[in-house]
């Protein structure tokens, strides 16, 4: 009887199927959430270059609304939402930039992986 329990290694057959479909959990999740994030780094990209560039100082909200839409739309982002990014004048010292948005990708029915992106920017 100890010489059988000693051959005995690895997974079964219901261990592997268990594995397996745990891997292919996070490759799924993977996939649906990847896009969503480098869509979000590109964002920030187009930001972070608005704020840095020093003739947009003290451009107007409208101005200001219209770069930004115009370089995400070059940089392949189609989907940002329009109430996404909001503009903030009432800083005495500055125009701020928020984008506050969320993304919702169907995984399998009716479940759903939800992301929120955030982020402000301080046009100088």
């Amino acid at each position: 009887m100890q010489f059988l329990a000693r051959r005995q290694r690895g997974l079964s057959i219901t261990g592997w199927i268990f594995v397996i479909a745990v891997a292919l959990f996070f490759a799924l999740l993977g996939m649906k959430m990847i896009p969503s994030y480098l869509q979000y780094y590109s964002i920030v990209q187009v930001l972070e270059s608005i704020a840095q560039d020093p003739t947009l100082k003290q451009a107007p909200p409208g101005e200001l609304r219209k770069i930004f839409n115009r370089r995400i739309d070059i940089n392949g982002v189609y989907d940002f939402p329009k109430k996404g990014l909001k503009i903030d004048r009432s800083q005495g010292e500055g125009t701020m930039m928020i984008v506050d948005y969320e993304v919702r990708e169907p995984m399998a029915g009716n479940v759903d992986v939800v992301m929120h992106f955030h982020k402000e920017v301080k046009v100088k």
